[in-house]
């Protein structure tokens, strides 16, 4: 009767893995399968430079 219900329990347990799985082949972004055309990353965008930078260091008399 154990073995019963265990392999019940395992065909059971294949059927759901076999049924969740990932339809069709895996592929990567840098490598994607013929015909599919991944969307192009956003343009690197540098940060502006804050115009405050490096006011503590000087000195306020320095140049006087």
């Amino acid at each position: 009767m154990l073995v019963m219900r265990l392999a019940i329990l395992a065909i059971t347990l294949l059927l759901l893995a076999a049924g969740c799985g990932q339809k069709g082949s895996l592929y990567l972004r840098e490598n994607p399968p013929p015909g599919v055309k991944p969307p192009k990353p956003e343009a690197y965008k540098p940060l502006p430079y804050p115009k405050d930078a490096g006011e503590e260091d000087k000195p306020a008399e320095a140049g006087k």
